[in-house]
């Protein structure tokens, strides 16, 4: 490899370990929401009464679908986000590991 096309791996590098990063934000901040959102979810269907705070039946039942709804699509988007971390991250590696080899 000559100067320029390693500093062109080196940039490449650079822009993908940001982008890993990124990913690995959005995935934990999708898996928050999730966890949010089940326990949401579980309030309304459960039942639970609580003497300091008292919904009424009807928005209960909107909150938990609309929980339960959010909770599902989060998780979705939270494993996706992980898999496409873990894969972005072994990518960066092997870009690593081709700029020491040349």
């Amino acid at each position: 490899m000559n100067k320029k096309e390693k500093e062109a791996l080196k940039n490449e590098i650079g822009y993908k370990n940001v982008m890993t990063k990124r990913i690995g934000g959005w995935a934990r901040k999708a898996f928050v929401v999730c966890l949010i959102m089940c326990a949401v979810a579980y309030w309304g269907f459960s039942g639970l009464e609580d003497s300091f705070l008292s919904v009424p039946d009807v928005v209960r039942d909107v909150a938990k679908w609309i929980a339960l709804v959010v909770a599902i699509v989060s998780g979705i988007f939270a494993i996706m986000s992980f898999l496409s971390f873990r894969n972005s991250k072994k990518h960066v590696l092997a870009l690593i590991e081709t700029l020491h080899k040349n």
